[in-house]
């Protein structure tokens, strides 16, 4: 413990790694949910009711999708009007994530149907929307402009749907943002960062020569690697508790019990110190850590979706559950059981899955890691 807080570089670059991330993602992500941007080219002529009212369903479906608002009262849409010689320029740059054109007979249309001149047997017409599939934020663009334009005609005409939506949602949890949602992954990506330190700490001895002292003497690969850990389990919890910090001093609120959250944040300090062994029992100097060790680091943070999702390689089933290609990361299982926690209120009853497959790749790697690296550094002892 002494010599991991005496390298204070290596540790405050553990510390204060992912708390420099969340900063740096709630800059770009964190102070609202996403504004959709939605350009509309309203060609609409309007008409006249039978009484000779004036009727402009174009502009009014404009004032339609402009009060479009999130459950939490947040607008959704960023609606402005466009020239169609515009479109073109405003999807390529991204001034626009979806283009909506309302047609000349548009409120002809509406004033018919009401007015029974129109039957829904007659043509309909039609309200082309177009966006750049490349574009991430252009289907939840066009998701709200489409359910928003059917709502306007359907009020407008008179029209009543044999069908309502009920939607409900998975908890009492309000709509999260992207930055929300990136922080259990911020969280372990924390306690991934003692791959470098756990690592560091065995590959020292070797790479100082001091590992024949320790062959000489009576000590065994348990006491270390437990002394290891448990150093490796306080630097996690605190570094875990800096970043949790920073988090909720932007702003972020779990809907789970904190208790819960340092609960699973130590085991998977101790996984991640397990895979730390296997990592330095190929590995002789710091040197190779800082370069070589890069590697499995970035198979941790990429491959456990702590950056983002990835598809899903099933590999066999238990049960209904199907057991995945990354479920052999540990920081896999974290991550999961960490989004449940925070963003659902889970409890530890509700993880049990997760848990139990992080502390059994947790053993399997701290018998692989141990047994190469007494192989391979410390045939002397027992």
């Amino acid at each position: 413990m002494t010599e991991t807080f005496r390298d204070w570089k290596m540790l405050s670059m553990t510390l204060t790694f992912a708390p420099f991330f969340v900063l740096v993602m709630y800059a770009y992500l964190g102070h609202s949910p996403p504004v959709y941007q939605v350009a509309v080219v309203n060609l609409d002529e309007g008409a006249r009711t039978a009484e000779g009212d004036s009727f402009h369903g174009g502009q009014e479906l404009l004032l339609a999708l402009r009060a479009v608002r999130s459950p939490e009262g947040d607008q959704v849409l960023r609606v402005r009007e466009a020239a169609p010689a515009e479109t073109e320029d405003l999807l390529e740059s991204r001034g626009a994530d979806l283009v909506v054109s309302i047609p000349r007979e548009f409120s002809q249309a509406i004033v018919d149907f009401r007015e029974g001149t129109r039957t829904g047997s007659d043509p309909p017409v039609p309200i082309g929307t177009r966006g750049d599939p490349a574009n991430p934020d252009y289907i939840m663009a066009a998701v709200w402009a489409d359910i928003t334009t059917l709502a306007y005609v359907e009020y407008a005409s008179g029209l009543r749907s044999p069908l309502v939506l009920q939607p409900e949602a998975v908890s009492d949890a309000t709509s999260l943002t992207d930055f929300q949602l990136y922080v259990p992954g911020l969280l372990v990506l924390s306690l991934m960062m003692l791959m470098f330190t756990g690592a560091g700490s065995l590959i020292r001895e070797k790479d100082k020569g001091t590992l024949t002292r320790l062959r000489l003497s009576n000590l065994t690969v348990l006491e270390w690697l437990t002394a290891v850990s448990g150093t490796q389990l306080i630097v996690g919890v605190l570094a875990l508790f800096l970043t949790y910090a920073t988090a909720w001093a932007v702003g972020y609120r779990a809907n789970g019990d904190i208790l819960v959250l340092l609960f699973v944040g130590a085991l998977t300090s101790i996984s991640v110190m397990a895979f730390s062994v296997l990592v330095a029992a190929f590995l002789r100097t710091v040197f190779d850590l800082v370069t070589i060790g890069c590697f499995p680091f970035f198979i941790l943070m990429f491959f456990s979706g702590g950056m983002f999702p990835l598809p899903g390689v099933p590999l066999f089933h238990i049960g209904e559950r199907a057991v995945e290609l990354n479920a052999v990361l540990p920081t896999t299982h974290a991550i999961a059981a960490l989004n449940r926690v925070l963003s659902y209120g889970a409890g530890v009853g509700d993880i049990l899955f997760d848990l139990g497959a992080l502390l059994l790749a947790t053993a399997g790697y701290y018998a692989l890691g141990a047994w190469i690296f007494r192989r391979r550094h410390m045939p002397a002892l027992g």
